[in-house]
């Protein structure tokens, strides 16, 4: 087991923009041929408590009482049948936790699926989830986007995680800051152009000290938020998410989206450097009150509600004419050696269907179920932007679509 994270794939760590641009941190193995899984008997009495492992990194305090929430209402639920026992650690910590105990030959039961998990496939340690998701009569078409999910079927017919929740990009903006300056507040049609001069407007300097920044970067500052940019202008960074061959950095596309980026620091000078940034820590943050702008992941929807400042959404700016959105979907995977994947799958499936509507209520993540996404309890509360950045789920572009297509060439 000792060459696992050497063939996994990390989304968030593959290219990491500063203010010289953007590096590559690494390439995944070549693809082999798809593993083979089976469902393995339970290996309790039907009449014991079935306990469950399960593994999910921190998120934020909001997010993480969330989780702990759903794992108390399972439990309760399951009156002594089963016992979801859930763990959350910090993300640098969690894939290291997850691959020791691979090594150890006692791995979780459950845990939450990231590019990394995609390693594991690799190595045939994860279950083929297809006759559960089959037998459970899951993903009906007319509750579902199934059309979505078909990246989670990694050798192009079986489901081998479990999807639970949508996950997107948004500009989170001070609505506060907008309307002391008296600059209109974007909307859906807005572009980058239309951001940066706002930004201007927005960014205020006492001498040669910023006191208020008029955008940050944000997730822009990853490989996938800042290819965003370049999808929207025909290109791409690298020719597959999963198992990339050939980098695209020399496309004059890219080189021009690279540029953007640094010009938004260097020239109009609107955002902090990543020096700037780490010697101010949360004083240049968003939820500091003093950034007028900042690309956001749909994941801080709950921990913004608890700002004390008013604040809106709206969809990623436009280039141009175009705007391309990515998505990722939240949601779990089952190795192939735990002894419980029975009730390690009900842990997934009650998230997937069950407690839909309560993740609505919760806006930690935005729901796969269709009637949760698109309810009024989904919206009540919170800015009206939430509403066509949500809408703009149905067509927005996976992160691993290039890579799903490679498994099936």
């Amino acid at each position: 087991m000792s060459d696992i994270l050497k063939r996994t794939v990390t989304r968030r760590r593959l290219v990491q923009t500063t203010a010289a641009g953007i590096a590559i941190a690494g390439l995944p193995a070549a693809a082999s041929a798809a593993p083979v899984s089976r469902i393995s008997a339970p290996a309790v009495l039907k009449q014991d408590v079935q306990k469950v492992k399960a593994l999910m990194w921190s998120n934020s305090p909001t997010i993480d009482d969330h989780f702990k929430a759903r794992q108390d209402s399972f439990n309760q639920l399951q009156d002594g049948k089963i016992e979801i026992d859930l763990q959350l650690l910090p993300y640098d910590q969690y894939w290291q936790k997850i691959d020791l105990a691979y090594s150890a030959s006692e791995p979780y039961d459950i845990y939450f699926w990231d590019v990394q998990a995609y390693g594991h496939y690799k190595n045939g340690l994860l279950l083929n989830l297809q006759p559960m998701v089959d037998a459970a009569g899951l993903f009906d078409p007319a509750q579902y986007p199934v059309d979505h999910f078909e990246v989670w079927k990694l050798d192009g017919q079986n489901y081998f995680a479990l999807p639970e929740n949508f996950q997107t990009m948004a500009l989170y903006y001070n609505k506060a800051l907008f309307d002391e300056a008296g600059v209109t507040v974007p909307d859906d049609t807005w572009t980058w152009d239309q951001i940066i001069e706002a930004g201007t407007n927005l960014t205020k300097r006492d001498g040669s000290r910023v006191s208020q920044w008029g955008l940050s970067l944000g997730v822009m500052s990853t490989w996938w938020g800042l290819q965003t940019r370049s999808w929207a202008t025909g290109s791409a960074f690298v020719d597959q998410i999963v198992e990339p061959t050939k980098l695209q950095f020399s496309d004059p596309t890219n080189i021009e989206v690279l540029k953007w980026a640094q010009d938004l620091i260097n020239t109009q000078q609107i955002v902090p450097n990543p020096t700037q940034a780490a010697q101010s820590g949360d004083t240049v943050s968003f939820q500091s009150g003093r950034v007028a702008m900042n690309p956001g992941g749909s994941w801080d929807l709950a921990g913004n509600a608890e700002l004390p400042f008013e604040w809106g959404m709206v969809p990623l700016p436009k280039v141009g004419d175009n705007r391309i959105v990515p998505y990722w979907m939240g949601g779990w995977v089952i190795p192939n050696a735990s002894k419980v994947q029975q009730a390690a799958f009900e842990w997934a499936r009650w998230r997937a269907h069950d407690y839909q509507a309560q993740m609505a209520a919760e806006h930690d993540w935005s729901p796969i179920k269709h009637d949760a996404r698109t309810s009024e309890t989904m919206f009540d509360g919170m800015p009206a932007g939430l509403k066509p950045v949500t809408e703009a789920l149905d067509t927005a572009k996976s992160i691993d679509d290039a890579g799903n297509a490679l498994l099936q060439s």
